[in-house]
């Protein structure tokens, strides 16, 4: 089997995995950092609750920590399968370099079987990209959702400060 004549064709095999790994790792980044701060946030909430001294209702806090709770596993979810992403994006570039080279060496169905397996590696990685950035939008709306109640609550806190 001849490698083609075009070079861009081998470079696109190959870069387009490596691309999606860089761009994997950068979801991972800020997902972990997503992740640090919503653990930070329920273990604050936990602890206003235990407490149970402050002028939050604890009905409140206590549906925010239930959402927390939530955003954590949510973003866990999105780790994990970032993490997948990346590791099957590396398979799949490495395979697809090995397989230009091996390439002239194994022909016929040994190559065709090469190429199947750098392909099911980068539909699992693009896969697993959708679905952590699937389970990224849910945790956002529910960072949101969040966000609203401590909103309202503290709109109804100057409300009463007012009145005073």
């Amino acid at each position: 089997m001849a490698l083609p004549e075009n070079p861009f064709t081998v470079l696109s095999y190959v870069s387009g995995p490596a691309l999606l790994t860089n761009a994997t790792a950068l979801m991972l980044l800020s997902t972990s950092n997503r992740f640090a701060r919503a653990i930070d946030r329920s273990r604050f909430l936990a602890d206003y609750l235990e407490r149970g001294e402050g002028p939050r209702p604890k009905t409140a806090t206590a549906q925010e920590l239930v959402m927390a709770e939530d955003r954590v596993a949510l973003i866990a979810r999105a780790l994990s399968r970032f993490y997948f992403a990346t590791a099957v994006f590396a398979m799949a570039t490495m395979i697809s370099i090995g397989g230009i080279v091996a390439g002239e060496y194994i022909g016929g169905v040994g190559f065709d079987v090469v190429i199947a397996i750098g392909l099911a590696c980068g539909i699992a990685g693009f896969t697993a990209l959708v679905s952590g950035s699937f389970s990224l939008l849910l945790e956002s709306r529910l960072a949101a959702r969040s966000l609203e109640m401590e909103a309202k609550e503290a709109k109804s806190a100057i409300g009463r400060a007012l009145k005073e």
